[in-house]
């Protein structure tokens, strides 16, 4: 947690000590805690991530179910890859927890004694997390936490349809020290690349260009992070855009 963040959680003690949002921040504290007792680094929450998470957690607390995998068939992967947060790498943790003093302690606990909710925790690849809590009518807290490792964070996330003038937009912030970002463009079923190219990262991190089609269709859009020191590739993001004419667009 950053300054501001320590700012907000306080603030939250004070003033809202009972509230959802108080209790995703502490979870946060008690997760980075057990990673800081086997010389792991700190997680930071993601909002993306976050939504994410207490979207799964309010679906389980009003259809009353406790599940990986949701009522209509999606997996983690899938309401990720559904909101558009496409991080290669990924981990989802569940938990339930109703009647006790310190619920959020409890969960935190009983994940780190589950030997697959603890692989989760204590993953070494993983640097981002989003929290979500949901407390159901019955009054029982349903507990997601989304794990991923993130090279580049994409901020606003890409569009789902584009002009073929104005073409793609892409902006955000890469989280590892890299040169470039080395993007491809496919259309999905054809073999091949359509268009490939690096755009450089500021001093700051920051990138922003426009990626261009020469038809319309629907693509697919992969981004690399190039490591500063070792040139190497690490896939970060996929994700598809449909690409229409303008007299189309409206």
């Amino acid at each position: 947690m950053n300054f501001g963040e320590w700012v907000k959680y306080f603030f939250l003690v004070i003033f809202r000590p009972k509230s959802l949002v108080r209790m995703e921040w502490q979870m946060l504290i008690y997760l980075n805690r057990d990673r800081k007792e086997f010389n792991l680094p700190s997680l930071k929450m993601q909002y993306d991530l976050r939504s994410v998470a207490r979207n799964h957690s309010r679906d389980m607390a009003k259809q009353d179910y406790f599940d990986h995998e949701n009522l209509v068939g999606q997996t983690p992967s899938d309401r990720l890859q559904f909101a558009r947060v496409t991080d290669s790498t990924s981990g989802e943790n569940l938990a339930r927890i109703g009647g006790y003093e310190k619920p959020v302690w409890e969960a935190e606990n009983g994940l780190m004694h589950s030997p697959g909710h603890r692989a989760n925790i204590l993953n070494k690849e993983y640097n981002c997390v989003g929290i979500g809590i949901i407390k159901s009518k019955e009054g029982v807290l349903y507990f997601t936490q989304n794990f991923a490792k993130r090279f580049l964070k994409l901020s606003p996330l890409p569009a789902k349809k584009v002009s073929l003038k104005r073409g793609l937009r892409v902006k955000g912030k890469v989280f590892e020290k890299a040169s470039n970002v080395y993007f491809q463009v496919r259309m999905p079923g054809i073999a091949g690349i359509v268009e490939d190219g690096f755009e450089a990262i500021t001093e700051d991190g920051f990138f922003d260009f426009v990626v261009k089609f020469d038809e319309t269709g629907t693509y697919e859009i992969s981004l690399f992070v190039v490591d500063a020191k070792t040139k190497s590739k690490d896939l970060a993001n996929t994700f598809e855009v449909v690409v229409k004419s303008w007299w189309f667009w409206f």
